[in-house]
């Protein structure tokens, strides 16, 4: 049996007795022990330290019946073992009725010690891993029933509010209950680029201005730019318009690198404490608001802590369908002259579209383009490129098993699931807040019990942020939507503009071609069956390389199924042979003659099925 380190308390007045375990322990050799003589002293160290095992010696008056065990339970009990001869049996099962998990009898024999010890250590470390799995799976759920009982719901309610003020208000107290939040702020880009407070509420001072109180906001607009036209950076939400990204501060006063002046006048005047910030911009194409966030606090204790990594992915969920809603406020405004069935179409087509990205990364030396044409006014078909960490790309193509509203409704929930699953992932791994994790590859299972370092490379690495975002993906659709009997075929990779390399997954979608520089052809068929069929499907990541001259073609079946009119099917034939024609053009060429091409096969027809196409190509070296 191998030897597992622990710290272990000692709880024992009888120098004897004492002197005899400690020796058995010290031919061990792979304890760290305390000692103490009284269980008062001991109720001390293990607040103050923590303890793998408790060892109490039944010699000490009133060992059994003080509560002291009672003491030692939690959400992991700490083992406790008496200690005793066998004249004091007695004593030993007072122990053991009052909680003890176990017995020892002097004079302890050191083999039956250590396997006893082991043992204790074994049950608690599974009873540990069970609890952070268990609350791993909570926090997923958590996020799942938030997407679908209040985010998802909440986009849809807030884009069709026609009151301005109740839309912002709306989604600035869901924001701050959500994340319990003591205060939350809403700024407006204006035309002349400029921050304007929308919405101030502080729980805590019952402060509420804007929104629909009538009360009005005291304070001045933000300047986005400077009287140079540079841009304003020093203070946090203009910084956040800027760079488009979210910033969390722990705590503002603590060299925060921002400036925080106004803040600080603010506490200053009311007699409160600015601790924790979090500030998310609302983006859909451009930033159109920021919201603030601030003092988030414990929901047992009520005390100030920073702002976890689930409540920043939940706000900046929440910014996403705020951002929508208020893009699509303009619409409304804008086609309040049509009829209300062609005007809902229009804008869910509007809303559809911000979902996909406003314009595709284009790494040095690749060239990336995609197509879209929806069979009706929405789609269920999409595709996605968005940069990850380390200058890598994502790439996304799907389709759903379905056409217009119903398709695009789940087209967005996916999209949304992979990229906030995604996001999230790469977030707890720079944060560090990941303490226990456990993946399978391959059937081969990794534990960062015995490996720390190699499963924390693997834990950061794109293989397993692929893998993260699909399982959990396919458990929240396969958990909570079967009954719509609506599923979705996708094919996901993050490509590494440096090497060329690819790792993707395919969940039952048309295999991508991949065309080599000397002709050769290669499918990426898929690694998993389609997302929403099977709650425990497993998924496997696979890699290509992409060489100078490559080109990746990935499209949906709206392009190999279209047909003329006997009705026969345009093929993945035709497709190959448009590819290896252009092959020495760029995929934008390509993209538009396979276009060309079906509108010829199908006469100008109207597509039957929605139609998406994602074209990669890396550049020949000159």
């Amino acid at each position: 049996m191998s030897v597992t380190y622990a710290h272990l308390l000692l709880v024992s007045n009888d120098p004897e007795h004492s002197a005899s375990i400690t020796e058995t322990m010290r031919q061990v050799g792979l304890y760290e022990v305390a000692l103490t003589s009284s269980l008062d002293q001991a109720g001390h160290l293990l607040s103050a330290q923590a303890f793998d095992i408790v060892l109490v010696d039944v010699s000490i008056d009133k060992c059994a019946g003080t509560g002291f065990l009672d003491r030692l339970a939690g959400e992991v009990p700490v083992p406790v073992i008496a200690i005793g001869k066998a004249e004091e049996l007695p004593q030993i099962t007072r122990c053991l009725e009052d909680g003890a998990t176990d017995y020892l009898l002097l004079p302890i024999n050191g083999t039956l010690f250590k396997a006893r010890i082991q043992s204790h250590l074994q049950k608690k470390r599974l009873q540990e891993q069970a609890i952070s799995a268990l609350h791993s799976f909570n926090e997923v759920e958590k996020l799942a029933d938030d997407l679908r009982l209040v985010i998802l719901p909440l986009g849809v309610a807030l884009s069709a509010e026609k009151d301005f003020d109740r839309l912002v208000e709306r989604f600035v107290i869901t924001a701050m209950d959500l994340c319990n939040a003591d205060a939350g702020s809403l700024f407006m880009r204006t035309a002349d680029d400029q921050l304007r407070y929308a919405i101030v509420r502080t729980k805590s001072l019952e402060l509420a201005c804007g929104g629909t109180t009538g009360q009005e906001i005291p304070y001045h607009n933000l300047p986005l730019f400077d009287d140079q036209g540079q841009p304003v950076l020093e203070n946090v939400a203009t910084f956040a318009v800027h760079e488009g990204i979210s910033i969390n501060i722990a705590d503002i006063y603590d060299k925060s690198g921002f400036d925080f002046s106004g803040t600080r006048r603010f506490d200053q005047q009311n007699n409160y404490r600015s601790v924790s910030c979090l500030t998310i911009p609302l983006v859909n194409h451009e930033v159109t608001g920021v919201l603030q966030l601030r003092n988030a606090q414990d929901p047992e204790t009520g005390q100030v802590i920073s702002f976890g990594a689930y409540q920043q992915l939940v706000a900046e969920s929440l910014a996403s369908q705020a951002a929508v809603a208020l893009h699509n406020r303009r619409l409304r405004k804008r086609e309040g002259s049509l009829l209300r069935y062609k005007r809902e179409l229009e804008i869910g087509r509007e809303i559809q579209a911000g979902f996909f990205p406003a314009t595709l990364p284009q790494p040095p030396g690749w060239e990336l383009t995609a197509r879209f044409q929806p069979a009706r006014e929405v789609a269920g078909d999409f595709y996605d490129a968005f940069p990850v960490p380390n200058g890598k790309i994502g790439l996304l193509i799907a389709d759903v098993c379905d056409k217009g509203i119903v398709a695009a409704l789940f087209m967005a929930l996916l999209r949304s699931l992979l990229r906030a699953f995604i996001q999230q992932h790469y977030y707890l791994n720079s944060s560090d807040s990941v303490q226990e994790v456990q993946e399978t590859v391959g059937g081969d299972v990794v534990q960062n019990q015995e490996q720390p370092a190699r499963l924390h490379s693997f834990y950061a690495s794109h293989e397993a942020a692929l893998l993260d975002a699909i399982r959990r993906t396919n458990s929240y659709i396969s958990s909570n939507h079967a009954n719509t009997h609506i599923f979705a075929t996708l094919f996901v990779g993050i490509l590494d503009p440096q090497s060329g390399e690819i790792a993707y997954i395919n969940c039952g979608h048309l295999p991508p071609l991949l065309y080599k520089q000397d002709g050769t052809e290669i499918n990426l068929m898929p690694t998993g069956p389609a997302i929403g069929l099977l709650s425990d499907a497993r998924f496997i990541v696979h890699k290509e390389r992409l060489e100078a001259g490559d080109i990746l073609l990935a499209y949906t079946d709206g392009v190999s199924e279209a047909r003329d009119k006997q009705g026969v099917l345009f093929g993945r034939q035709r497709i190959s042979a448009l590819v290896a024609q252009q092959s020495s053009g760029t995929v934008t060429e390509l993209a538009n003659a396979i276009e060309t091409a079906v509108q010829v096969y199908t006469d100008g027809a109207a597509p039957s099925d929605d139609i998406a196409i994602l074209a990669l190509k890396r550049k020949l070296i000159p």
